[in-house]
């Protein structure tokens, strides 16, 4: 017993590592003014109906390429949604609140999509430790339903904001 708490905690203590220095990025995001920069440069210059699509696509990578959805919110959230509101104002849309809401869904949906799909995801580790699969198998059979989910997504979260929005 008091070798498995050990061996539990040793994998517990990489994942609280990466989740401690994402949220530290996005503090120090924050604190830079990383949302205030991308408002003034991009706010007033992307389409609206195309920034869910974006938000969701870069999410996916930041959350494949680190393994971690909820160090994906820490740094995107302080990111994508002051830009949303931005996009929002600046296009003019008369239920800003609902393309806010889409956004904050598509920041989700990427983030659960990239570490649902990344080798390097404590997830998808346990997942195939914990079924006796190769762990490149298991990352191939996730990455085709992932990928059809992900099309379909984008697409209803962009007819979504211009229908709706």
């Amino acid at each position: 017993l008091v070798e498995g708490i050990g061996e539990g905690l040793k994998g517990v203590v990489m994942g609280s590592v990466i989740l401690i220095l994402a949220i530290t990025i996005g503090m120090i995001s924050k604190a830079c003014g990383g949302g205030i920069y991308l408002v003034e440069l991009l706010g007033g210059h992307i389409p609206y109906w195309i920034l869910p699509v974006i938000l969701q696509v870069l999410t996916m990578v930041i959350a494949f390429s680190t393994g971690t959805s909820w160090g994906t919110y820490a740094v995107a959230f302080p990111l994508g949604m002051p830009l949303a509101w931005a996009v929002a104002s600046a296009a003019g849309l008369g239920n800003p609140e609902f393309f806010m809401m889409i956004c904050f869904a598509t920041i989700l949906n990427g983030s659960v999509i990239g570490d649902q799909c990344s080798p390097i995801s404590d997830t998808t580790i346990l997942s195939a430790m914990c079924t006796g699969c190769d762990l490149m198998d298991h990352v191939k059979t996730q990455i085709i339903p992932a990928s059809y989910a992900a099309i379909l997504a984008g697409l209803c979260w962009t007819m979504s904001a211009v229908f709706f929005a």
